[in-house]
């Protein structure tokens, strides 16, 4: 499945009710959906194999419409679930092992997806971890931080995950911002209409498109059909 076809097939599960969009999820190569729970459970019984992951899926929904939360709307990956999905997806691909923080070995996996479910439209927003890990600055900080334990550790411990988290987190990625600061640009523009930050919020959205290079697509969800906003 290309990633067209895996947001047809999300958006369709979405929409039959099929996911509850209370958990992040895994969908394997066979397009079954776990949450990330019973994922977990499965891999311990050794009733599935890390290497039938294929997706990790992170669903919120919102009770507001889209123009409420406009920012997390337009781009989600920079909002903080979008983000640390991308870190736990790229944890869970490597192998790593934490039930405090529900992550599981899932080392089959190829793409992150954030689904937003508005009470006007769903978006969807697909992208690939490796690509992500490499532009983000991740994979480096990973390796950084464990050195040669990534070849053989399994488990993350509380330290490591923290000090992952906090460089991550305060990389400057977008536009010389590190991801919260850029959020909130882009809320006093898009909410408070700070128009003096046009340029500056041009160059963030342009920093998170060629980092995640997303595929991205938004739903009416009264017609079910793909619009443009």
């Amino acid at each position: 499945m290309d990633r067209i076809q895996i947001t047809d097939y999300l958006a369709k599960k979405v929409f039959n009710k099929e996911l509850a969009l209370s958990d992040d999820y895994i969908m394997l190569k066979n397009k079954q959906i776990y949450s990330d729970r019973d994922y977990g459970r499965l891999v311990e019984s050794n009733k599935l194999s890390p290497e039938d992951a294929f997706v990790y899926i992170t669903p919120i929904i919102y009770s507001e419409e889209s123009h409420e939360r406009f920012v997390t709307y337009l781009f989600p990956l920079i909002d903080t679930y979008g983000f640390y999905g991308i870190r736990d997806s790229y944890f869970a691909k490597l192998g790593f092992y934490d039930h405090s923080f529900k992550i599981y070995p899932a080392i089959g996996l190829k793409y992150f997806s954030i689904i937003l479910l508005f009470s006007d439209r769903l978006v969807i927003e697909i992208v690939d971890i490796d690509i992500v890990a490499t532009n983000t600055g991740l994979r480096k900080i990973v390796t950084d931080v464990l050195g040669k334990g990534i070849l053989t550790q399994k488990e993350l411990s509380g330290e490591q995950l923290r000090e992952i988290s906090f460089v991550f987190n305060n990389r400057k990625l977008f536009a010389g911002h590190a991801v919260e600061e850029a959020y909130y640009i882009m809320y006093d523009y898009y909410i408070h209409h700070d128009t003096s930050l046009a340029k500056e919020v041009l160059a963030i959205a342009n920093d998170y498109n060629k980092i995640f290079q997303p595929y991205r697509v938004v739903y009416d969800t009264t017609t079910r059909q793909q619009v443009l906003m």
